[in-house]
């Protein structure tokens, strides 16, 4: 979206940022009127300048895969406000205005509040020199107030395919094969068609050629930045940046594709309370890392494949959690069949865990001999479309429960045999698939919960693997998203009352 890939000559003259911004401050801010009622004309001028808004507050939204809002819910609608005052929270930065840094870090944040644990750690707040910094890069492209309108419009857009009705115009739109209930690749395909776009997306069709092919290219990736990090999405998530043309790594359009999943996490705990978001260390500094080393990455090596991007994503974070093991594992990496096969789960595996597991060699012992089946889909190999477990890190980080360090790896060996029989549950309801070319997404946050329930009493992967037997996957119409569910209480929650 930077100077490279927008038209000099705005096509809607006029359109600028800062309006925005001072009717923000008119509220007050949000140490005293953090709330929608006191920035009620800030967010009529919203709703008045970008129609699209109003998609996010009628009929039913899908918040997740499997999971949507009661109809009419304004949940997602204050995510997306969120999101959008966080840039204009960078964009006051670049004025080098102390607004913007107040406005996603001061005010009452419950924990996150900048003088409470864990908030005084990983609040920017307390760090303005890192979040000046993040901004100082976010702008590097944004040479002008019609480059800042154009991410606005971005972030106004990205999440409209979550609305139910939004997907149905598009999906009747389209061949049966191709439709989907995955929200950006629904926005794609409005993106993609003239009609739809000045029906469904008004404000993204007022931009310039230039412009549109940007946002376009953005989300015709259909990847999933927050999910990289931690080994969450499937191999098969990376084709769409593989494909992409060239001139987008250079010009600054996959740089802003992949800032908009920064802002979007900033708003995420949005509410018609506090209408703020919040600029957290690991996401802020964390995704920046990760956005910079991927698309460098996609740089160097033109002709890489997923599995060997994915693997040597991995593998920075990995060498330097694991030093020790770091040696052994090298060796092993000599072959490319156990690079593209065991190397790659046992890197999804351990960054599933945030790398906070400390027996790695078990975890490789396991793999190797123990469960085929799961390495296969960890390695993007099986027949069939390919599996992401959504939620994918806290099933397995805290499944294990407390004993990271499990010198015998019983606790690791567990919790892998309970994940082998998810995907196992998944691809059973997969056998009649439309096609293997595409990713589907597992809801497993209904096994997460009962591990939140358990809170202290939790046993482990034991426990994880008793939680897991007797479940059911419910999928939608399409084949392409599901929802766990539990069909019987846990062995141990039963003894524990």
């Amino acid at each position: 979206m930077g100077n490279a890939v927008c038209s000099t000559v705005p096509v809607e003259p006029g359109k600028k940022v800062k309006p925005l911004l001072d009717l923000l401050k008119a509220g007050g801010g949000v140490v005293t009127a953090p709330d929608a009622v006191q920035n009620k004309d800030f967010l009529k001028e919203l709703d008045d300048v970008f129609p699209e808004l109003a998609i996010y507050k009628q009929g039913r939204i899908q918040t997740s895969p499997g999971v949507e809002e009661i109809s009419g819910s304004p949940t997602e609608y204050y995510r997306t406000v969120g999101a959008i005052i966080a840039l204009l929270s960078c964009y006051s930065t670049s004025l080098q205005e102390d607004f913007g840094l107040e406005c996603v870090s001061a005010g009452n944040r419950g924990p996150m509040s900048m003088d409470k644990v864990p908030g005084k750690f990983i609040n920017l707040g307390n760090k303005k020199n890192d979040y000046n910094e993040f901004c100082r890069k976010f702008a590097m492209f944004m040479t002008s107030e019609d480059d800042w309108w154009s991410m606005l419009v971005f972030l106004v857009v990205h999440d409209v395919g979550k609305s139910d009705g939004f997907r149905k115009v598009v999906n009747d739109s389209l061949p049966f094969d191709m439709r989907s209930d995955d929200h950006d690749r629904a926005l794609a395909c409005a993106l993609s068609d003239p009609e739809l776009k000045r029906k469904l997306l008004p404000t993204v069709a007022k931009l310039s050629p230039a412009r549109q092919e940007s946002i376009l290219a953005g989300f015709g990736t259909n990847f999933q930045l927050p999910q990289l990090g931690q080994g969450e999405i499937a191999c098969i998530n990376f084709r769409g940046l593989l494909d992409l043309d060239r001139k987008h790594l250079m010009n600054g359009t996959l740089h802003y594709y992949f800032y908009h999943s920064i802002f979007d996490i900033a708003g995420a705990g949005c509410n018609e309370k506090f209408i703020f978001p919040i600029a957290m260390q690991p996401v802020y500094l964390g995704f920046t890392a990760a956005m910079e080393d991927l698309i460098q990455k996609l740089t160097d090596n033109p002709k890489i494949d997923d599995r060997t991007l994915y693997f040597n994503f991995l593998y920075t974070n990995f060498k330097k959690s694991y030093p020790e093991f770091e040696a052994k594992f090298a060796t092993m990496c000599e072959s490319r069949v156990f690079c593209h096969e065991t190397g790659l789960a046992v890197l999804r595996v351990l960054a599933l865990t945030r790398n906070t597991y400390k027996n790695p060699n078990k975890v490789c012992e396991l793999l190797l001999e123990d469960h085929h089946p799961l390495v296969q889909e960890l390695a993007g190999s099986p027949v069939g479309p390919q599996i992401m477990l959504y939620y994918g890190p806290d099933l397995l980080r805290m499944g294990l429960g407390e004993d990271l360090t499990d010198q015998s790896g019983d606790n690791m060996s567990a919790a892998l045999a309970a994940i082998d029989h998810v995907y196992r549950a998944a691809r059973r309801t997969l056998i009649l698939a439309k096609s293997g070319d595409y990713q589907y997404q597992l809801n497993v946050s209904p096994i997460v919960q009962v591990i939140k329930k358990a809170g202290k009493d939790w046993k482990g992967g034991k426990q994880l693997v008793d939680s897991v037997q007797g479940m059911k996957v419910k999928n939608n119409d399409l084949n392409t998203e599901g929802i766990v569910e539990l069909r019987r209480p846990s062995v141990y929650s039963s003894q524990a009352t």
